[in-house]
């Protein structure tokens, strides 16, 4: 009987603790970008990347063109409103194996990269997970392919020449 009432006490116990648990409400997310100059290239390191993030939803934002993109502008797809200035810019390591870090804190956030290099960029729309403080994520970018889909991305090459 009393080995059945400490174990019940201890399970409360545990229980009332799991409660006061400290959440973790950002995330680190951080991409390694792989070049793809043409179709027979193997890919490489992307060493000239630039990253921001705009805490609004990629249905409703979008980036109307790469000087839109090389500029961090933004435009509200129903009201034609244009914005600036990002939420979150992005920091290059080159020397690190994910070289793009953005700290996301919102719930919903549209990431941004601009490959100059390739003259491509990449977007997507994130949601924020409860209690993932990194998230570590690969994106491959390929010049010489139309605008496409890639994990989540959308990879828009807006010089795209079929010839």
């Amino acid at each position: 009987m009393r080995c059945t009432i400490k174990i019940f006490l201890f399970l409360a116990a545990l229980a009332f603790v799991g409660c006061f648990k400290d959440t973790v409400g950002y995330t680190d997310y951080r991409v390694a970008v792989y070049n793809q100059a043409t179709k027979d290239a193997d890919f490489v390191r992307a060493r000239d990347l630039d990253a921001y993030a705009y805490y609004v939803d990629t249905t409703e934002w979008a980036i109307r063109s790469y000087d839109d993109a090389l500029a961090g502008r933004i435009t509200n797809k129903t009201t034609g409103e244009v914005r600036e200035q990002p939420d979150v810019w992005g920091e290059l390591n080159t020397s690190d194996e994910y070289q793009l870090s953005l700290i996301i804190n919102q719930k919903i956030t549209m990431l941004v990269i601009l490959n100059p290099e390739l003259q491509l960029y990449a977007y997507r729309k994130y949601q924020l997970p409860e209690n993932m403080p990194r998230v570590d994520t690969k994106l491959y970018m390929a010049g010489w392919k139309p605008s496409q889909a890639a994990s989540g991305w959308r990879v828009v090459n807006p010089f795209y020449n079929k010839k």
